[in-house]
């Protein structure tokens, strides 16, 4: 009887049960930002209103700020002026307004706007490879496309010629052949083949019109 590890049973079960956590969506990220708000706004008034000290506790407004600018962009520059107003009122109140409350208000604003631009430069450049992705994928289903379609002018008219060239070995090989019949047959094979070229310059011609990145040299290779 084979040996069973109960540790390795564990391992195995623990990893079939992992499941991949994503980011919040809409609902849960404004709960987030409200908590969070609740939280900057109990801090502000308990640490700086009935304490009377401003140090320490505003490094946590930065959490609730760079969330808000990663998931809204420029629409949290309300919630960084919401947190200015705040700290402008309790140090009028406490009495300790100066450059320093000026300066921290300006790093709320400044911290803001450059996360959220940031944030919402990568959110752009991602959609924009989505779309090339989605360009990308819809140029090789064409490529594809335009394979089939040369398959299918090509099959008939080569199977006919195969067919027809037997054929004309055949008379060839016979005691008397008909040279006239055979001249005449290599005549349609000559018919059959310059339409297979017109067919490929056809569809060389359409797919070179279509796409713009291909070289000239190849261009003008396809279209002969």
């Amino acid at each position: 009887m084979k040996n069973v590890n109960p540790g390795s049973l564990e391992r195995e079960g623990g990893s079939g049960d992992r499941r991949t956590i994503g980011p919040p969506g809409p609902a849960q990220q404004i709960w987030i930002l409200v908590l969070l708000g609740a939280i900057c706004i109990g801090l502000e008034i308990g640490v700086h209103l009935f304490l009377r000290t401003a140090i320490g506790y505003t490094h946590i407004f930065y959490v609730l700020l760079v969330l808000a600018a990663i998931w809204y962009y420029q629409k949290a520059l309300i919630v960084a002026a919401a947190l200015v107003a705040a700290t402008f009122l309790t140090s009028i109140i406490v009495g300790d307004f100066s450059w320093a409350t000026l300066l921290r208000a300006a790093m709320f604003l400044v911290v803001t706007w450059i996360v959220a631009r940031i944030s919402e430069e990568r959110d752009r450049a991602k959609e924009e490879i989505i779309l090339q992705k989605k360009a990308i994928e819809e140029k090789h289903s064409a490529l594809v496309g335009y394979l089939a379609e040369v398959a299918l002018r090509m099959k008939n008219p080569v199977n006919l010629m195969r067919d027809n060239m037997a054929a004309i070995r055949l008379q060839l090989e016979s005691e008397k052949p008909d040279l006239e019949a055979v001249k005449m047959e290599l005549s349609v094979q000559i018919t059959h083949a310059d339409q297979i070229i017109a067919n490929f310059r056809e569809l060389n011609q359409a797919i070179v019109e279509e796409r713009d990145e291909i070289p000239l040299a190849y261009r003008d290779f396809l279209t002969r």
